[in-house]
């Protein structure tokens, strides 16, 4: 099949290995199937002519062979058993390689929880097959033509009849192929959809809780796991008629050889030892042939795993590094948009952007929720890019450069702080792992956070701070994150709505530290915060994706227009809310 055909890359690596496998099984096989024949031997040339002296021989050739058998096996097993490991590894890997390349807007229309069970459950499966279904498909197959061909040698006439049920089997395979095909793809797929919602009340667990939805979530969830139990059902019902009548149709295969070699014996054309022979034979000819139609349906889940996980790896790249794409270096960092459009598969988000940023300065972005205001400077580190136009660092196009070079250049402090299942030294370090810990604990003195990771933390740097970093404040989070981009040193700087999710005794120490971090680099800011918008070198309103007007905070209010606009709103909003809290600050207003 086409799936399995497109494995073989990922095992040549290790063809050395597999070769020495099935040499193995070249020689262990035969050796596992001499038995019948050496009680053919006993029956007939030891028993029946009184041979006693001839016994001890042919049991050291049963012991000898079966020994020698199973060493081979054993090594067999050994050596399949640590290429299916390698394989799967690999193959892993290049899946989370290829979900590593793809850009933002591919994955922001994909379900976390589906994307792991393809990369965990599906390739699991795939390691399945190559690991037990391959080596059991050989070894059977293998087995099957020894033992037809031994059966066929004692006695061509019984041999025949007891293969011949063997083709209602074949046609029994087929049509359960096609039955169960799509079922197993279906299968997979709804597997990944409980994954996927498993994941996201995970995730949401707090917002569940607070809203008092658990019952409304369960009953979502009941329902992702009732669409998987029903195609798993269908399933069950087709191997639960399958296998039964395979086994079926070899029972049937044993009532001939044991009539027929009987009727053989009785007209001289058989011997009794060749009947012994033939019953050891005839459980080793259908043990195969039950054992492939196991394996057969193991193969079709696996086919069925497999199409998905190459969905994955044959999906296109949007966002890649051109073939002669060079290195970024020395960078000093201008900026520049040139007639830049960009939109989404459903709506257009800029059009016709122009703008040109010295290096060194800091700009504000401002403008109502979906005026482009984050997918701007998102575009500005290759996340998307653009639909037509270009960007400019330096006179660069951002396409003409390698992704790495172009954001080893540049430092984002987001809204959501993000922050890993660690240590705060490993996430402190995140962008620079090689930084010594006193360059960690000057980073995090001008990120104003040294203090309370040597104080207040109980096991100070090396505290665990859970996944997403639950254990620390949104402020504590945003100050690692500062941290984090004050060791990277960037020469570009993006600052998306750095303060609006923080405790207000956190923001002062926040706007400190991003007031360090702004310094001597070129800053683009998103914010609603009037401290950080107010004091950017330019502000740039944007409004339907376009730049509405452009200047510093007093110039735009000067002229009147829809900045002027935003902030009186903005202060009469604040005016309302501080004669309810007087002594409220007035720094913690917002601009829309």
């Amino acid at each position: 099949m086409a799936v399995y055909a497109r494995l073989l890359p990922f095992l040549r690596p290790y063809r050395w290995q597999i070769l020495a496998g099935l040499f193995c099984l070249l020689l262990a096989t035969p050796a596992s199937l001499v038995h019948p024949w050496v009680w053919k031997y006993i029956v007939d040339d030891v028993v029946t002519p009184r041979r006693p002296d001839r016994l001890p021989a042919a049991l050291g050739v049963m012991f000898g062979v079966h020994l020698f058998g199973a060493i081979l096996a054993a090594l067999r097993s050994n050596l399949l058993e640590k290429v299916g490991q390698r394989f799967v590894q690999d193959i892993r890997l290049a899946v989370y390689r290829r979900i590593q390349q793809q850009s933002l807007g591919y994955l922001q229309n994909q379900r976390a929880g589906d994307l792991t069970s393809r990369v965990m459950g599906d390739v699991d499966v795939l390691q399945e097959v190559v690991r037990n279904g391959t080596d059991s498909v050989l070894h059977n197959a293998y087995s099957f033509l020894i033992v037809a061909g031994s059966l066929i040698a004692m006695n061509p006439l019984l041999g025949a009849i007891t293969i011949a049920p063997i083709g209602v089997v074949a046609v029994l395979v087929r049509v359960f192929n096609v039955r169960v095909k799509l079922l197993y793809r279906a299968g997979r797929d709804r597997l990944g959809d409980v994954g996927a919602r498993l994941q996201e009340n995970l995730l949401g667990m707090i917002v569940v809780k607070a809203f008092a939805r658990e019952e409304f979530e369960s009953s979502r969830f009941r329902e992702a796991t009732e669409a998987y139990r029903k195609v798993q059902t269908h399933a069950v019902n087709a191997r639960s008629i399958f296998f039964p009548v395979v086994y079926f149709v070899g029972f049937i295969s044993n009532i001939l050889a044991v009539g027929v070699g009987a009727w053989l014996i009785l007209e001289n054309r058989f011997t009794v030892g060749g009947l012994v022979a033939y019953r050891g034979y005839w459980w080793q000819l259908y043990a195969p042939v039950q054992q492939l139609a196991q394996i057969n349906d193991l193969i079709q889940r696996g086919a069925a795993a497999g199409s998905r996980v190459f969905e994955l790896l044959d999906t296109p790249i949007t966002v890649e590094d051109a073939p002669d794409a060079v290195e970024l270096t020395g960078v000093r960092g201008r900026v520049r948009w040139e007639h830049v459009e960009f939109g989404y598969s459903d709506r257009p988000v800029l059009n016709g952007i122009e703008l040109d940023v010295a290096p060194g300065q800091a700009v504000a972005f401002v403008g109502s929720s979906g005026a482009g205001k984050s997918t701007l400077v998102n575009l500005i580190a290759r996340f998307w890019d653009p639909t037509s136009g270009r960007i400019l660092i330096d006179g660069h196009d951002v396409r003409a450069v390698t992704q790495a070079s172009l954001r080893s250049h540049i430092a984002m402090v987001q809204q959501e702080t993000f922050l890993f299942n660690g240590t705060v030294l490993e996430n402190a370090r995140y962008g620079r792992p090689e930084a010594t810990l006193e360059e960690v604990r000057a980073a995090a003195a001008a990120a104003n956070a040294l203090d309370f990771v040597e104080h207040e933390l109980p096991g100070g740097w090396d505290t665990a701070i859970g996944e997403r970093g639950v254990k620390l404040s949104g402020g504590q989070k945003q100050r690692i994150s500062i941290a984090r981009a004050f060791l990277t040193d960037p020469e570009i700087l993006i600052l998306d709505e750095a303060t609006s999710a923080v405790e207000p005794e956190s923001e002062y120490l926040i706007q400190q530290a991003l007031e360090r971090l702004m310094k001597g680099r070129t800053t683009f800011i998103i914010s609603h915060r009037l401290s950080m918008v107010r004091g950017a070198d330019r502000i740039v309103v944007l409004d339907g994706g376009k730049v509405a007007e452009q200047g510093n905070h007093e110039e735009l209010l000067r002229r009147g227009g829809l900045y002027a606009s935003m902030y009186r709103l903005q202060v009469g909003h604040l005016s309302g809310l501080l004669e309810e809290k007087p002594g409220q600050p007035a720094e913690l207003g917002a601009v829309s």
